[in-house]
């Protein structure tokens, strides 16, 4: 017991090792837009020239068929940035099918990019935002996507999309990085009016890990194997010492256990009591067996009593008590 205690306690206590990963480095491309409408075309609704701000419910095509849009990205590590960043705005539709299984992919019957701006490459450094802007004219997205639908002769509604692609090369925090994120804007065109959404920033974070030999924490789960066989090890001393104790009982209660035990298989005909106090008056007959004792007793349409303190089994009918001591011993009380 003694060295599964200590055992357990050196795996508790003792040092121990593993790997982790852990972040050396990270940086977050961010993405924002934002948009106006210029009311170009008469209308009862607002006068030509007024400039409507983002978050309408919706836009009409016979008011304000085009967009105007600034786009804003930067990149911020967390040491150091030095990249060369391209830009390209494209105007994607497509044509799908949403997958009615979660984790399946959409199908796609057609998709169609239709190019709108392109931008040299810029450098910028940490944390540094670049701007463009740029216009986009609803009404003839809506008849370019309309084409593609009469050419197919497949009418069925397709989603559109105004698509940011921006690609950045340099080093970040002192790592070559060369990668491309999309930044898209959501346009869904009804027959008389288009809308965006109000909420057009987005961010994404990349981190760059390294494998590092660290200290395991203390806890439960290093001792595991040895805290079994320590609290085995108590069990089995707690059964020693109950064996021990066991041989100090009194054989008069051992005497007790064994007449109650072999009472148990007729414990149906056998009822617990006391030898009455006038045992000295009745006529006494002692029976060999227990259970020939059982026997007179289903005979006599009697029930053997069991006295739990003197530990004897009798039957009393017609003034004669029938008793059963083990081994011959007495044990009644007579007075």
């Amino acid at each position: 017991m003694i060295f599964s205690g200590l055992w357990t306690y050196e795996a508790y206590a003792g040092t121990a090792y593993e790997e982790r990963e852990e972040i050396v480095s990270s940086y977050t491309q961010y993405g924002s837009y934002t948009y106006t409408a210029p009311v170009t075309k008469s209308n009862p609704l607002y006068t030509t020239g007024t400039v409507l701000e983002m978050g309408k419910p919706a836009y009409f095509f016979a008011v304000s068929p085009t967009v105007d849009v600034s786009f804003t990205y930067r990149l911020k590590a967390t040491d150091s940035a030095n990249i060369s960043v391209k830009r390209e705005t494209v105007i994607v539709a497509t044509s799908k099918e949403v997958a009615e299984e979660e984790g399946k992919e959409d199908i796609i019957f057609w998709q169609k990019e239709f190019p709108l701006k392109s931008k040299r490459a810029v450098d910028i450094e940490n944390n540094e935002p670049i701007t463009e802007t740029f216009s986009i004219n609803v009404s003839e997205i809506q008849s370019m996507v309309k084409g593609v639908q009469d050419q197919l002769k497949y009418p069925q509604g397709a989603t559109v999309e105004i698509i940011t692609r921006v690609n950045c090369e340099g080093q970040v925090n002192g790592k070559y990085v060369n990668n491309t994120k999309n930044f898209a804007i959501p346009l869904v065109m009804g027959s008389s009016y288009y809308q965006m959404p109000e909420e057009l920033e987005f961010n994404e974070s990349t981190a760059l890990y390294k494998k590092i030999r660290a200290q395991k924490d203390s806890s439960l789960s290093s001792v595991k194997k040895p805290l079994p066989i320590f609290l085995l090890s108590i069990v089995l001393v707690g059964t020693i010492l109950s064996c021990r104790k066991m041989k100090k009982t009194e054989p008069s209660y051992i005497e007790k256990l064994e007449i109650e035990q072999r009472c148990s298989p007729f414990k149906e005909l056998v009822s617990k009591g006391k030898l009455p106090e006038n045992i000295s008056s009745l006529i006494r007959v002692e029976i060999s067996s227990l259970q020939e004792l059982i026997d007179a007793a289903v005979d006599m349409n009697e029930r053997v009593i069991y006295d739990t303190e003197t530990g004897v089994c009798f039957i009393i009918h017609s003034g004669i008590i029938y008793v059963f001591l083990d081994n011959s011993k007495e044990k009644t009380n007579e007075s």
